[in-house]
C-alpha cells in the first residue's frame, strides 16, 4: 500500500473547473465565513433530512428534561469543588474498588499511537485524512465557531470525508481530495452538553448542540463509518463527572437502538479537561463501559478549570502560561493518574495535544518544538497508548517518539503505580510572571475575538495554534492577574494592577493590526475594550467565543 503523504494529496485530472464549481476555482484556504452563510440553506436542506429531524425530535422529547437536571447537578458539583470538597464520592466507592473492565474495543481501534486534532473545513479534513495519523479528530467545539451556518457546513464536510469523497479545486485549477486509500480513521468531537445550537427548521427554540451533532453524524455517517473503520468514534469535551457520562451512555444506547447498530458501535474518548472528570475518572469509565474508548489529557482545559475554581484575590498569583507546561506538577499528576486508571480498566490513555507550529523548511528549530518532542517521548515512556497533535506537520515527529518507545499497538498491559494524591491534582503551578507572558495572552485573546469566525475557530499567534480552550485559558489568566492583590512581574517587581492591565490591553489592541484594514483595526479596538471589561469584572469570565444570546441561554 502506498504510504499516505504528509500533506493534502493532489489528484490532477482533465476536468473543467466550471463543471466542478460554477463559481470559479476555489482557493487553497477554506471558504471565507461569509460564504458559509450564503451556502447555509443548501447545507440545511441536505443535512436535515426527515430521518435526522425525527431523531432530533425524539432526543429532545426523551432526554431534554434530563439534560437540564444533569447540568444542574454538574454545577452543584463544581460549587462543592470550589469550596474545597475534593474527596472521592462516597456513593461510588464500590465502583472504584471492584474489578471490572470496559467492553473491548474493535480490532480497528486497538492502535491509536498519533491522532491529529483539527477543524472541519474542507482543507483541514483533507489534510487530516491524508496526514498519516492513525485518526483525524474533527472538532466541532474547540476549532469551529458555534454558529448554525458554520456547524452545518462542518457536518456537510464531515459527511463527505466519512465516505472519502471530500475535494475542492485550488487556485491552480487542481483537484485536491482525500486519498481514496487513506487508512486514517475519522473521529468527531461534538459540542458539549451545556451548549445550544439555535433554531432548526420545524423545531422551535434553541436546541441542545450535542443532540444536533449526534443526530446528524449518526444518521448520515454512522453506517459508512461502521463499515469502513468499525465504529462511530467520538471525543467528548466538558464531561463534568459520572452523571454526565451516564447520560452520554444513555444517549449512545438510544442512538444505536434507533439506528439498528450493534451495542458499542459508538465509542467515546473523554477529555480530562476539568477537575470533576479527573476525580471521577473510574466512575466515568464505568458509566461508559459499553461505549468507552479511553481518556485523553487536556492540559489547557484543566488549567483553565483550575483558575476558574480556585483563583481568589488573596491567593498567590499563578505564573504565565509558558510556565504551565506538561511538567507542571498538577498536570503531570493527571497524566499518571489517567494511565493507571485506564490500564486497570483496559482502555486507552491518550496523551495531550501539541499545538506548537512545526519548523519551516530550512528554518531554525525553536525551543518550543524541542520541548514538544520531549513531551511526546515522556508520554510514551510513562505508558500512554497514544498522543495527539494539532498540526499535520507534527504527526511524523510524534509518531517517531512513540515508535521508539511503544513497539506494540498499545501499552494497556503496563500497570504503573499511581502515587498521586488529591493535593497533587489541585496544587497550583510555580513559575515566573513576565511582561511578555502577559502581552502574549492579550494578543491571543484580541486576535481570537477579532478573527475567530473568519479563521473557522483556530488562530496562529506566537508560534503556536490556539483553539477555544487556549483562548479561554489566556483570558482567565489575564483576569486572575488583574484581580490578584499581590501580582508582580518577577524580574522587575512591577505591580500588575487594573491600570497596568488596561494600558497593556489598549496598546496591544492598537499594535496587533496596525498595518492592516481599517475595519480590522476597529474590530481589534472593540475586542480590546471587551477584554478590558472582562478582566475588570469580579467574577471569572465565561466563554467569550460563544455568541452572547446562546451563551446566556445555555447557562
Amino acid at each position: 500500500m502506498e504510504k499516505p503523504p504528509t500533506g493534502a494529496l493532489r489528484w490532477k485530472r482533465t476536468l473543467r473547473v466550471a463543471e466542478l464549481n460554477p463559481h470559479g476555482p476555489q482557493p487553497v484556504k477554506s471558504p471565507p465565513f461569509a460564504m458559509l452563510q450564503r451556502n447555509a440553506s443548501r447545507a440545511t436542506d441536505r443535512l436535515l433530512t426527515p430521518g435526522v429531524v425525527a431523531l432530533l425530535q425524539a432526543l429532545q422529547e426523551q432526554f431534554g428534561a434530563r439534560r437540564l437536571e444533569v447540568l444542574r447537578s454538574g454545577e452543584a458539583r463544581r460549587e462543592e469543588l470550589r469550596n474545597g470538597i475534593t474527596a472521592p464520592l462516597n456513593g461510588t466507592a464500590a465502583i472504584r474498588m471492584e474489578e471490572w473492565q470496559v467492553d473491548p474495543v474493535s480490532a480497528g481501534l486497538m492502535e491509536r499511537r498519533v491522532e491529529l486534532l483539527g477543524g472541519c473545513s474542507r482543507k483541514e479534513l483533507i489534510d487530516g485524512m491524508n496526514s498519516g495519523a492513525k485518526s483525524y479528530v474533527a472538532d466541532l467545539w474547540n476549532m469551529t465557531p458555534n454558529l448554525p451556518d458554520a456547524i452545518l457546513r462542518a457536518h456537510k464536510n464531515i459527511e463527505k470525508a466519512a465516505g472519502l469523497r471530500l475535494a475542492y479545486v485550488d487556485v491552480d485549477g487542481d483537484r485536491v481530495r482525500i486519498n481514496p486509500r487513506s487508512t486514517t480513521r475519522l473521529m468527531v468531537a461534538p459540542r458539549p452538553l451545556h451548549v445550544l445550537h439555535g433554531s432548526i427548521q420545524g423545531m422551535a427554540g434553541p436546541l441542545p448542540a450535542t443532540f444536533v451533532d449526534l443526530a446528524i453524524h449518526a444518521v448520515l455517517c454512522g453506517e459508512v463509518l461502521r463499515q469502513r473503520q468499525g465504529g462511530i468514534y467520538l471525543y467528548l469535551h466538558g464531561v463534568r463527572g459520572h452523571e454526565e457520562a451516564t447520560f452520554a451512555a444513555t444517549l449512545f444506547s438510544f442512538l444505536e437502538d434507533r439506528l439498528d447498530l450493534p451495542l458499542g458501535t459508538i465509542r467515546a474518548t473523554v477529555k480530562l479537561d476539568n477537575l470533576a472528570v479527573v476525580l471521577e475518572a473510574e466512575e466515568v469509565l464505568h458509566a461508559l463501559r459499553h461505549h468507552a474508548a479511553g481518556l485523553a489529557l487536556a492540559p489547557q482545559g484543566y488549567a483553565a478549570d483550575h483558575v476558574a475554581l480556585f483563583s481568589t484575590p488573596d491567593k498567590p498569583a499563578l505564573p504565565d502560561r509558558n510556565h504551565i507546561g506538561f511538567n507542571a506538577a498538577f498536570l503531570r499528576s493527571v497524566s499518571m493518574r489517567a494511565i493507571s486508571i485506564c490500564h486497570r480498566r483496559h482502555v486507552h490513555a491518550m496523551g495531550a495535544s501539541a499545538y506548537v507550529l512545526p519548523p519551516e523548511d530550512r528554518g531554525m528549530i525553536r525551543p518550543e518544538y524541542l520541548e514538544m518532542i520531549a513531551d511526546k517521548e515522556r508520554e510514551a515512556l510513562d505508558g500512554h497508548d497514544g498522543t495527539l497533535v494539532a498540526h499535520p506537520g507534527l504527526v511524523n515527529a510524534a509518531m517517531t517518539e512513540f515508535n521508539k518507545s511503544m513497539p506494540r499497538a498499545h501499552q494497556m498491559d503496563y500497570q504503573p503505580e499511581d502515587h498521586t494524591t488529591l493535593e497533587d491534582l489541585v496544587r497550583p503551578p510555580d513559575g515566573e510572571i513576565t511582561t511578555e507572558g502577559i502581552q502574549s495572552s492579550i494578543r491571543v485573546v484580541i486576535k481570537a475575538l477579532t478573527t475567530f469566525e473568519q479563521n473557522h475557530g483556530l488562530i496562529e499567534q506566537g508560534g503556536r495554534l490556539h483553539d477555544r480552550s487556549s483562548v479561554h485559558l489566556a483570558m482567565l489568566l489575564l483576569w486572575h492577574w488583574t484581580q490578584n492583590k499581590a501580582c508582580y512581574i518577577t524580574s522587575t517587581g512591577l505591580e500588575v494592577h487594573a491600570d497596568v492591565m488596561k494600558f497593556l490591553i489598549r496598546k496591544e489592541g492598537e499594535k496587533l493590526f496596525a498595518n492592516q484594514d481599517p475595519d480590522l483595526q476597529e474590530r481589534a479596538r472593540a475586542a480590546a475594550q471587551r477584554l478590558t471589561a472582562v478582566v475588570l469584572a469580579p467574577e471569572p469570565p465565561k466563554d467569550l467565543m460563544e455568541p452572547a444570546p446562546l451563551m446566556n441561554m445555555a447557562r
